[in-house]
């Protein structure tokens, strides 16, 4: 077994001479073996990463920003709060914080860290209570969060088809810290501004407890597109196209 601090050329870099591959004219490859490899890699993501995020359709790799998300419901405590034809934006803008993997011939292991901010919009549906305070309305939603990291772990193994030995991330579990949360309803109250603002900035002070039931569905929802998006890419590549020389090690 072995390791790199740097994985993205498994999602990145492949043979520019491969006959079934076309390289996207803004990747440069990287050559495994050479003493800056690390360097060449962690150039390539810059300016890749962004690109990536928005699909790469020559490999059928869709976008993933906007992430279209499944209705997300906040029930109980008094409060019903529903979230419908909701997408996450924000994922092309985030930035990498630690990418890195150990692999090997049976089973090795992927992390991938990124942060930045992503926003929500979705149209709403509310009833109940806000903590202490009463909130009622449907419309247009928008919830901004700033400072999300999110942290996937996952398995890497190997995966075979009659073009290859390919990889795939398997089982990946996941974490996230949120530094802040902003809502925005809009006809809260039938168009009461008065108490429209009350309740947002009740609801903007407290965004934390709001939080704790409305992020775990969404950044699930998130997690599993990236680990969608990233299969498909390793699924029209294979090791020896991505890692010139793997085979050797």
């Amino acid at each position: 077994m072995f390791a790199v601090n740097s994985f993205v050329v498994l999602l990145l870099v492949y043979v520019a001479n491969c006959e079934d591959t076309v390289l996207p004219s803004y990747i440069t490859p990287c050559d495994f073996k050479s003493d800056k490899f690390t360097e060449c890699v962690k150039e390539q993501i810059e300016i890749a990463l962004p690109k990536f995020t928005k699909g790469i359709p020559e490999l059928g790799v869709p976008s993933i920003d906007p992430v279209q998300l499944k209705n997300i419901e906040v029930l109980g405590n008094g409060l019903n709060l529903t979230f419908s034809e909701a997408a996450m934006h924000g994922l092309s803008h985030c930035k990498l914080t630690e990418l890195k993997a150990e692999f090997s011939k049976a089973e090795g292991t992927f992390s991938l860290s990124f942060k930045g901010n992503l926003s929500l919009t979705a149209q709403y549906v509310a009833d109940g209570r806000i903590l202490i305070l009463p909130i009622k309305g449907s419309g247009d939603a928008l919830v901004e969060a700033q400072g999300v990291e999110v942290r996937i772990d996952s398995k890497l193994i190997h995966d075979k088809d009659s073009t290859g030995d390919h990889f795939k991330l398997a089982t990946p579990k996941y974490k996230y810290t949120i530094e802040r949360t902003t809502f925005d309803l809009k006809n809260l109250f039938n168009g009461n501004k008065q108490l429209a603002d009350t309740t947002l900035q009740f609801a903007n002070e407290n965004w934390q407890q709001l939080m704790d039931e409305l992020s775990p569905p969404a950044i699930k929802q998130i997690v599993r597109t990236v680990v969608k998006a990233i299969n498909k890419f390793f699924s029209k590549v294979t090791i020896d196209q991505m890692i010139k020389g793997y085979g050797d090690e």
